[in-house]
């Protein structure tokens, strides 16, 4: 897949940017990317919507981003995660302070931009932050909304538990019976505060209960790609059969062929003994004609194949072009082995396709010792014969003109040439390896060449 580059917009001005990696936490995603001048930009957003992107020399510690990084749901560019997040946000253009509060205003909840206003704390001062958010809670307070001031407060506590005034506030007996909701974590608040909801379920996604929960509101709020991050994270910590057939059906819903390939190959290194993934990949390279990932995953698991598996791989590789696919010797014997035991009509063909291909680099014996577990099954396989053949008379200078045509056969030409040459050499006199030079040299496009062993050929007939 591409790497995950991108432009960045600022006024007027385009920042070219490689995604470096991306953090899912709470309800936030944050992309970190490098300029080509390597510079470091974050990139913010709210359930998957796109907030404004920052410059940053150094994170603070403690601040939204660092516990993103370290204790968030991380994958590493490139990812197509990262590349649907851009691509569904496409142009991302950086905006004031000032922007960014009139954007927040427009779009959600005093309480979301309190929460919000939280991810920016390396990359805009603490305190302007934090006078925006106590302006939000001495709103609610002066009319009169306590419960939703004290939502304020919880989040003041998370960031800047060590303020005069939260502190004081947090110890405020007016708000006593709040408190001991948010510390019992009761489930009618979670219905009244989804931030403190979804903040608590993620802290505690290991649980069963919980990462079903969060499950289920990233469904109803159609937070996808979250939802696949989630998962994916989910299966790692503890592998199921359940947790694996979800996935999978968020990525066949979201994401193209080859996006589910490159997750599932990450999922596949990462939980080699997991079997439904593997299973499930190789399908995957069946489906998308990656005859390495076919052998490779036969190699590795020694998979129990179908007849409907050896005849895709079979016409996989009827159809390769090889002259642009270059297959290891090795691998070529392991997937033509499937294939010949089970369909012997086809060996005949298959094995002499490939048999020229191995010839431009290998030598005869090579190939048929190669050829031999092939041929287990097919005492009377003609390919072998030839090949066996070509070994025994290799050596002996009377049968190059024979070697030679069965080099033209194999389309061989410049062993063909080399051998015409010598049968040449030995009898100057003869014009048949004279008239065979003229017509491979014909067949290359060296027609000059060509036509001077013609030449050569009809005075050595004159002449006789």
């Amino acid at each position: 897949m591409k790497e995950n580059q991108f432009v960045l917009y600022d006024h007027h001005k385009q920042i070219r940017l490689q995604a470096e990696r991306i953090a899912f936490f709470t309800q936030g995603e944050i992309i970190e990317a490098i300029s080509e001048n390597s510079e470091m930009y974050y990139l913010f957003f709210y359930k998957s919507r796109f907030l404004t992107a920052k410059k940053a020399k150094r994170i603070s510690l403690d601040s939204y981003i660092e516990h993103a990084f370290k204790k968030g749901i991380v994958f590493k560019s490139p990812h197509p995660l990262i590349h649907a997040l851009l691509s569904s946000n496409n142009p991302c253009q950086i905006i004031s302070f000032q922007s960014l509060l009139q954007k927040l205003d427009r779009l959600y909840t005093p309480q979301e931009k309190a929460f919000i206003l939280t991810f920016f704390e390396s990359v805009i001062p603490k305190k302007q932050l934090f006078e925006e958010m106590k302006s939000i809670y001495y709103g609610y307070r002066r009319n009169g909304q306590m419960f939703l001031g004290y939502r304020i407060i919880r989040i003041l506590m998370d960031f800047a538990p060590k303020q005069s005034l939260v502190k004081q506030l947090a110890k405020d007996h007016m708000f006593n019976k709040f408190a001991v909701l948010y510390n019992e974590k009761a489930e009618k608040l979670f219905a009244k505060d989804l931030i403190f909801a979804e903040k608590t379920l993620f802290s505690q996604k290991d649980n069963d209960q919980c990462f079903h929960q969060l499950s289920a509101i990233l469904e109803k709020e159609s937070r996808w790609i979250d939802l696949i991050a989630l998962n994916i994270d989910k299966l790692n910590a503890t592998p199921s059969a359940d947790c694996f057939s979800s996935l999978l059906k968020q990525l066949e819903q979201h994401l193209n062929e080859n996006e589910i390939e490159y997750i599932l190959e990450e999922l596949s290194c990462q939980l080699p003994s997991f079997l439904p993934i593997q299973q499930e990949l190789f399908e995957n390279y069946l489906k998308s004609g990656n005859i390495y990932g076919v052998f490779k995953m036969i190699h590795d698991y020694d998979f129990k194949l179908s007849n409907s598996q050896v005849r895709i791989i079979e016409d996989m590789l009827e159809h390769l072009d090889i002259e642009t696919h270059s297959l290891q010797p090795e691998t070529l014997q392991t997937l033509l082995k499937l294939v010949v035991h089970l369909f012997p009509e086809k060996a005949e063909k298959l094995l002499t396709k490939y048999v020229i291909l191995l010839l431009k680099t290998h030598e005869l014996a090579y190939i048929k010792e190669w050829l031999k577990p092939l041929t287990e099954s097919h005492e009377n396989l003609e390919i072998y014969k030839k090949i066996e053949s070509m070994l025994q008379i290799s050596e002996d200078l009377d049968q190059m003109q024979t070697l030679g045509k069965m080099y033209y056969e194999f389309k061989q030409l410049d062993k063909a040439i080399e051998c015409f040459s010598w049968k040449m050499e030995l009898e100057p006199d003869d014009p048949n390896p004279i008239q065979w030079l003229s017509k491979i040299y014909r067949e290359m496009g060296m027609i000059q060449e060509s036509n001077a062993y013609r030449e050569l050929c009809i005075h050595l007939q004159k002449r006789a």
